[in-house]
């Protein structure tokens, strides 16, 4: 790390290996509690599959931005072409994690559309009818809780690994002007 006035300059390329490999091995202490299994089986309507697939997609193309913002941070300024570049991709990001929280809030509706049914086929109220329904009631709940929390996990993920693209992306805009 060389220091130059005072402040450290640090790969911005690093430091998003380093966050990835803390959510990479965060993950892994879900996987290994069993707990990752427990989400996506429990999720009925497969929302939290698209979650994911969002997460996995938009942290690829991060990882391909921090790649780029450290091979222009040897370059001379953007020009204002990048600087539109830079805004628009940091625009995707955020599209991204807002996506993950509303198809998470999506399941939500679903999970409990899918608790309410059982329900709506209630004919008889005897005690075998009732746990039927309450037993279906739980499956639809369990969607609703896990897409939420699919959603919500990698919404916040994308958002930090967003704001460290940002951060670097407005360091890049502004070390000339200095």
């Amino acid at each position: 790390m060389a220091s130059q006035g005072g402040e450290t300059k640090r790969s911005v390329q690093l430091q998003g290996y380093i966050l990835l490999g803390l959510i990479f091995f965060g993950a892994y202490i879900i996987h290994d509690q069993g707990l990752i299994s427990v989400l996506l089986t429990g999720d009925r309507s497969y929302l939290s599959y698209v979650i994911l697939v969002v997460w996995l997609v938009a942290t690829l193309r991060w990882l391909w931005l921090l790649k780029w913002c450290e091979a222009q941070r040897r370059d001379a300024s953007p020009s204002p072409q990048q600087e539109a570049d830079m805004v628009r991709w940091v625009g995707h990001g955020w599209f991204a994690a807002d996506l993950c929280l509303k198809i998470g809030l999506l399941g939500t509706i679903v999970g409990f559309i899918l608790m309410l049914s059982p329900i709506r086929d209630l004919t008889a109220f005897d005690p075998s009818n009732l746990q039927n329904a309450l037993r279906s009631m739980s499956g639809g709940m369990a969607v609703a809780l896990y897409t939420t929390l699919a959603g919500l996990a990698c919404h916040l993920l994308l958002r930090v690994q967003y704001q460290l693209l940002a951060d670097a992306m407005q360091r890049l805009r502004t070390r000339n002007t200095d």
